[in-house]
This record gives C-alpha cells, sequence and structure tokens, in this order.
C-alpha cells in the first residue's frame, strides 16, 4: 500500500468520524456522553461482526493480541471516546477535535521508541503545519467567546490521549499478529469496549434499549446512520491506514476533522470561510503535501 492510498484512508477516516461527531455531539447533550458512546460502539460491533463472518478471512491470534486488543477498545473507545464526547457538550465538534494535532507527538515517539520509525525533515514541518492549523482555530473561538475554556479542552484532550493510547496497542497488535483482518481487530477492540460498559454500569443496557425505542422514526434513523458512518466506517478506515502508517504523520492528518467541521458549521450557517479558515486550509494542504513528498 502507497503513502497515497494510506493518507486517503485516513483522510476518510476523520471525514466521516468528524461528520457523525457533529450528531454524536447533539445526542450526547440530551442524554450523556456515555450514553451516545455507547450506542455507537454496540452497532459498530453488530456491524464489524457481519462484516468479519462475510469475509470469511479470520486470523489465527494468540492471548497477546486478543489483549491488546480487548484493552485498546476498553481504553480508547470506551474510556477516552466518553471524555471526548463530555468535551462535544461544551466545545462542540470543531473545538474539540483541534486537539487531535496533538496525537503526532505521542504516536510519533511511540513510533521511534517501539516500531523504529524517525521523521525526516518534510515528516516534521508536515507535523509542525498541522499544528499550527490547531492554534488558528484555537485563536478564532477565544476571539469570538472571550474565553479558552480551558477545563473543556482539557476534557479534550484526555480523551485524544486515551484514543493515541489505543492505537498504539492496536498496532501493537498487528505487530505482533500480522495477519489480523481490519474487520476482526474492529469487533475485538469493541467488544472491550462492550465490556467496559458493563462494569461501568451493568443495568446500562437495559435503559439504553428503552431510550432507544422511545425515540422517533427519524432520530433513530440518524442515531444508527451516525453510528455506522462515525464508528464502522471511520474506523474500517483508519485502522485500515493504521497497519501500514508511519504513526507520526498518520496522525497528523487528523487536522482534516476539524477543518471539515468548520467548513460544515460555515455551510449550515451560510456564512463566507473566514479568514482563520482559509488559513487553515493553507497550513494543511501544505503539511498534506509534506507528508506526501517525505
Amino acid at each position: 500500500m502507497n503513502a497515497l492510498q494510506i493518507y486517503t484512508l485516513a483522510i476518510g477516516a476523520n471525514l466521516t468520524f468528524s461528520t457523525a461527531s457533529m450528531i454524536f455531539s447533539l445526542y450526547a447533550r440530551r442524554f450523556s456522553s456515555t450514553w451516545i458512546n455507547q450506542v455507537k460502539v454496540t452497532v459498530a460491533f453488530f456491524a464489524f461482526l457481519i462484516a468479519m463472518l462475510l469475509s470469511e478471512d479470520i486470523a489465527s491470534m494468540n492471548m497477546t493480541s486478543v489483549s491488546l486488543l480487548m484493552l485498546s477498545g476498553f481504553i480508547g473507545l470506551c474510556i477516552g471516546d466518553i471524555f471526548l464526547f463530555r468535551a462535544f457538550t461544551t466545545l462542540g465538534p470543531g473545538r474539540s477535535l483541534v486537539l487531535f494535532s496533538f496525537q503526532p507527538l505521542m504516536l510519533g515517539l511511540y513510533g521511534y521508541f517501539f516500531l523504529s520509525q524517525i521523521f525526516t525533515a518534510n515528516q516534521t514541518l508536515a507535523v509542525i503545519c498541522m499544528i499550527i492549523c490547531v492554534f488558528i482555530f484555537m485563536l478564532e473561538r477565544n476571539k469570538l467567546t472571550g474565553n479558552w475554556d480551558f477545563k473543556s479542552f482539557m476534557w479534550a484532550f484526555l480523551g485524544i490521549s486515551l484514543d493515541a493510547m489505543g492505537v498504539m496497542l492496536t498496532r501493537t497488535a498487528y505487530e505482533v499478529t500480522p495477519d489480523l483482518n481490519t474487520f476482526q481487530v474492529n469487533v475485538i477492540r469493541c467488544l472491550g469496549a462492550l465490556v467496559g460498559f458493563l462494569l461501568l454500569n451493568p443495568k446500562s443496557y437495559v435503559s439504553l434499549t428503552k431510550d432507544i425505542w422511545a425515540l422517533r422514526k427519524r432520530e433513530m434513523t440518524l442515531l444508527f446512520g451516525a453510528s455506522i458512518c462515525g464508528t464502522f466506517i471511520s474506523l474500517g478506515l483508519y485502522l485500515a491506514a493504521v497497519k501500514h502508517a508511519h504513526m507520526g504523520t498518520l496522525t497528523a492528518i487528523s487536522i482534516t476533522g476539524p477543518v471539515w467541521v468548520a467548513l460544515l458549521e460555515s455551510l449550515y450557517h451560510r456564512k463566507l470561510p473566514n479568514i482563520y479558515l482559509l488559513g487553515a486550509f493553507a497550513f494543511f494542504f501544505t503539511g498534506f503535501y509534506l507528508m506526501l513528498v517525505a
């Protein structure tokens, strides 16, 4: 798999998740961050299970790989996303997702120490371009609100840090068992998250089912559609890229999330992109070009 294919998968994953995150934030405000997270993971689990069985491509695994993926799902999909969705309720998805651009530092260090990956000069510049995008959005939000809202940003940062740990564990599982199928990986990760929800609240699945059946048909369709796009499709694309990618530069592409959300918000409110959004786009495309030629 070449660099363009890897980064195309990663961008697709970020665009589907960031689009769905706008819907996730609505249900997180209406119910709770744990509620919407549990719904999306449950839907994704059954979707990945069906896909895995249809693909008939199931690799044999040892307990090390299974344990790594179960722990990855518990840390990243369960606990990490609860914190992330909590930030969604106060900051909104756009402001929360900007912190994903700090993942390159975490995963770049992981790649350096555990996967013997190095940063070229172009890759380093690409990461810097992506992080500059973060500060552009933070400056824009501070100008609009007059408040940095550090507490909510810390919720987002904690969620994203735990998500990064989950990705690290998943990549390690790939190193232990290279023949792993992406669907198989996600089934086990989702199962780890579902066990986590059960441990947090054994009665949660009963109340969750009642809440879902109480929704109107349109609301239910929107909920399940967002869960499929934001978890099943997004995770499937992203972990396919994780299997082959340079970790630091791959996660730098996460800036596509907040840029895309900002563009959607501009379209929704029927306002032309401002100078901040245009500046973020300029740094993003510069960084993406540097990653391709690295």
